[in-house]
């Protein structure tokens, strides 16, 4: 693989031991993937929870700080585990919660913004249309490829990290115009758009993405006012149950303005087409449970905008949170500042629900959470249910976010 002479001297130590580490991992994916070149990226985004690190992450991550490298690009964290500020009420163990410090303490040595939320683009980084860019977390590159038009693979810690101490990636993947090309068509005409809620649009993304594995669908039919929270509802289930790096909604995202330009002029290699009864049937494969008694509800993965939030406590007026269950709503500490200014955070917690920052579903909560008697966990998001069963054995409900309301106050899922 070709390096510039800057890049030789980040390999050869010239800009000190951790930069040195960052490009030897670098040109060994490189190698892996047989990238011609190091290409530079304007951002990059990394997990920072104990979950995916693990022990030995957590030291690796303690022992590269202490290189004295530093981020040479804006970068940003995915939730963590707990709420920093609410860790008490949130029954956090107190050796969890010392990890997850320390992981504070080495990212914030190598300068990494600790917004800890997987909505990144909400809080300043913000890449263009053509930007590459090094994002970690399977949502993080679904949304910055499909909806913002930048360019990033799935990178994991290590690598993302790399990228952010050198502001370089190797050019491979998505960072490859000719790899970004749809190949599935998928309509969705068949549904009745206007009735579909935040959740339908979750459905419909995980039933493309276990049809479509690792191709990259291209939807047609979908209105050109498609909210934000119903985008990321899209994308965000699609390489959950598959393994999409990104996806085109016709007339709508930045690199599909026409079916002929989503597809490169080639014709697809395969045609879907979605129905209600696809729609149903994610909802009914999601209930991996058979108690009716429900430990946990839970939003925010993705973390909750300022809107859901709202819509959250409105329907939380004059109602309590059933005796015996949890109701978290997750958000970044950015929205949180917000809704509390709002009054919304007031009116969850007079139903007897928190307004968590810094966390998800999806970002290590329900390993301390089992440990404490919860067993089955109701639901608006796919990813966090698929992570609750599939790591955790918990049972799980995915409902809408009407749903969700009337299982945390009944106590009971009654459907």
């Amino acid at each position: 693989m070709y390096l510039s002479n800057e890049e030789e001297r980040m390999l050869k130590g010239d800009y000190g031991l951790g930069v040195q580490k960052a490009m030897e991992i670098l040109v060994a994916i490189g190698d892996i993937y047989d990238a011609k070149r190091m290409i530079p990226v304007s951002s990059a985004h990394m997990a920072g929870n104990y979950g995916p690190l693990r022990d030995e992450g957590v030291e690796w991550l303690e022992e590269f700080a202490e290189t004295g490298a530093l981020t040479k690009v804006f970068t940003t964290v995915n939730p963590q585990s707990f709420d920093f500020e609410l860790y008490k009420e949130m029954d956090v163990p107190e050796t969890f919660r010392k990890i997850q410090l320390r992981i504070d303490g080495a990212l914030r040595k190598l300068g990494v913004k600790l917004f800890y939320t997987c909505q990144q683009f909400l809080v300043g980084n913000l890449p263009r249309k053509g930007e590459h860019i090094a994002w970690a977390a399977s949502e993080s590159e679904i949304f910055a490829n499909s909806v913002l038009g930048a360019m990033t693979n799935r990178e994991g810690d290590h690598s993302a990290l790399a990228a952010a101490v050198t502001g370089r990636t190797p050019e491979y993947g998505m960072h490859l115009p000719e790899n970004r090309i749809g190949n599935i068509l998928v309509d969705v005409t068949e549904l009745d758009l206007k009735e579909l809620t935040q959740t339908d649009y979750a459905a419909m993304g995980y039933y493309v993405g276990k049809i479509v594995g690792d191709k990259i669908p291209v939807f047609v039919g979908l209105p050109k006012d498609v909210s934000l929270v119903n985008l990321q509802a899209l994308a965000y289930p699609l390489p959950v149950s598959g393994a999409v790096p990104m996806f085109h909604l016709v007339g709508i995202t930045p690199e599909a303005p026409t079916l002929e330009e989503a597809f490169g002029g080639d014709k697809p290699e395969d045609k879907i087409k979605v129905t209600a009864s696809d729609i149903k049937e994610v909802y009914e494969e999601s209930r991996r449970t058979g108690e009716r008694k429900v430990d946990l509800v839970i939003f925010g993965c993705p973390h909750c905008t300022l809107q859901e939030i709202e819509e959250i406590a409105t329907m939380l007026m004059g109602r309590k949170v059933h005796n015996g269950v949890k109701l978290w709503v997750c958000t970044s500490k950015a929205t949180k500042a917000i809704a509390e200014r709002m009054g919304y955070g007031d009116a969850i917690r007079r139903a007897g629900g928190m307004l968590v920052a810094d966390t998800c579903p999806s970002g290590g909560p329900y390993a301390y959470l089992k440990k404490k008697g919860i067993h089955v966990v109701v639901t608006n998001s796919l990813k966090a249910a698929y992570y609750a069963y599939g790591l955790f054995g918990m049972g799980t409900v995915f409902a809408s976010n009407k749903d969700c309301i009337e299982a945390a106050v009944k106590g009971r899922w009654e459907k």
